[in-house]
């Protein structure tokens, strides 16, 4: 009886386990993270981040701040970044305002957005590079202890 139904409680948890990628994780404005975080999901930031960002998806929201470099394969900006962005396709909102060089294969930049830094187009596979880990020792993966939450 019941094991006629394993073998598709097993394909669910498969199907659920590879969808859970679809998921953002989301740091809120009241969170401030010291260290170098890497997802190999999406990322939903409005909050601050100083340190290196290594991620399939990151968006930063308009209160959302990094300080610090992000290797990404998607980056939404809408907020403010201090470092440089590498990321297969970029796009700069209205709101985003960007200290430091972007590297991108495509990119959008709506009217209002503030760049100070060079552009440059490159062909690479940059999907690999965002999940690199050689920079991103275990102790400075993103965990709770990082986490301060400001009041």
């Amino acid at each position: 009886m019941f094991s006629k139904n394993k073998g598709k409680d097993v394909a669910v948890e498969n199907k659920l386990s590879k969808n859970s990628n679809k998921i953002p994780s989301i740091i809120s404005p009241d969170v401030n993270i010291v260290g170098n975080v890497s997802s190999e999901g999406v990322i939903q930031l409005d909050g601050r981040i100083e340190g290196e960002i290594h991620v399939r998806h990151l968006t930063v929201g308009i209160h959302g701040l990094v300080e610090g470099a992000i290797f990404a394969e998607e980056a939404i900006i809408k907020g403010s970044v201090t470092g440089s962005i590498k990321a297969q396709k970029v796009i700069l909102e209205k709101t985003a305002e960007v200290r430091g060089n972007i590297q991108h294969e495509v990119i959008s930049i709506e009217a209002g957005a503030v760049i100070e830094g060079k552009i440059n187009h490159i062909s690479e596979n940059v999907t690999e590079l965002a999940m690199a880990k050689k920079n991103v020792k275990p102790s400075e993966k993103l965990s709770t202890e990082k986490m301060v939450q400001e009041k």
